[in-house]
């Protein structure tokens, strides 16, 4: 199944950068440190009135197996390999808030089988709870609230393109969620930056026919296929963001991401052993990376973003994935 990239899709949401990382005004960047990343935590403050974060980011993912309900790794094969385009937009429209659009494009490479999809659109808007100030001992803090738009296919799909034709939920996953930033000085050029996020999902019931994401199997000679009501479990995500620069130019991050998600239960007809849904599961993550910043405004980032453990492969399938992205604050 195509497990591998639904932690994903439902952190998409979250997976939202600000250039700004830094306190005061964004006037006084060339004060202090230029950070871009890091990969996955959000940062803690929106882009201020009048001012846009452009973020293209490349995803190329590998899936090759999943874990399960004793953490331990097993392969699955075929390998589905898939790559992701996905622009952050972030608008800074008021004194303290912002709000974002993520479109996102999706291509899925699985046993010979390929295709480009149209994946599901998030969308957010982000107030800032508390500014941090230089010198202060308290962090930024930031809410944010964010759905997406369901235009990815997620059933109906065709057995025989082993899921390539995939390209959402078919969910609006309303999330709620909150992110802190504190910057840390140690003089000569090197600044820590650590940020928190807790994010809270909300699924909704998706109406369900055939094969999808969740399961179940089509109609074949004359033997009913799945039809029905998937009822996906509510996701919790937790990140820990961290920054160091070396100098003023490079710096490196990491991401530390827990993910819990509920069980994922199903009413309706579906032929017997062929039922969608599974058990709750968690998954651990990490993201190492490197940055380089041109100016306190453009920079670059990459590295990878991968599973260290697992329980259950209902949405925790063991992935490997390659990120790349630019950020240029306006």
């Amino acid at each position: 199944m195509l497990k591998w990239i639904l932690p994903f899709l439902v952190c998409f949401p979250f997976l939202v950068h600000a250039r700004k990382a830094l306190v005061g005004n964004p006037a006084s960047q060339e004060e202090g440190p230029w950070f871009t990343g890091p990969l996955l935590t959000s940062s803690g403050h929106v882009v201020p009135e009048g001012h846009a974060n452009y973020e293209p980011y490349i995803y190329w993912f590998v899936d090759k197996g999943g874990y399960t309900k004793h953490w331990k790794y097993k392969a699955s094969p075929p390998t589905f390999r898939a790559g992701l385009s996905q622009t952050a937009l972030q608008f800074g429209i008021f004194p303290g808030v912002e709000i974002d659009f993520i479109p996102q494009i999706l291509y899925n490479n699985s046993a010979g089988k390929h295709m480009w999809r149209i994946a599901d659109q998030p969308f957010a808007m982000a107030f800032q709870l508390l500014m941090d100030e230089k010198d202060s001992w308290w962090p930024a803090i930031k809410m944010r609230v964010s759905a997406t738009i369901p235009l990815g296919k997620y059933d109906r799909l065709d057995p025989h393109k082993f899921l390539t034709d995939f390209g959402g939920l078919g969910t609006w996953s309303p999330t709620i969620g909150f992110v802190t930033v504190k910057i840390f000085n140690f003089g000569n050029d090197h600044f820590l930056a650590w940020r928190t996020a807790y994010n809270f999902a909300i699924t909704t019931p998706i109406s369900v026919h055939g094969l999808s994401v969740y399961g179940g199997v089509p109609s074949v000679d004359g033997i009913k296929g799945t039809r029905g009501t998937v009822y996906p479990g509510c996701i919790f995500v937790t990140q820990q963001g961290f920054e160091f620069s070396l100098n003023h130019n490079w710096v490196l991050a990491l991401d530390l991401q827990y993910q819990h998600s509920n069980r994922t239960r199903f009413s309706g007809r579906s032929p017997k052993g062929t039922k969608p849904g599974g058990p709750s599961a968690e998954l651990f993550s990490i993201a190492p990376a490197l940055e380089y910043n041109f100016s306190a405004n453009i920079g670059v980032i990459a590295g990878p973003w991968f599973t260290v453990a697992g329980r259950n492969d209902n949405l925790t399938d063991e992935f490997l994935a390659w990120v790349f992205a630019i950020n240029i604050y306006h």
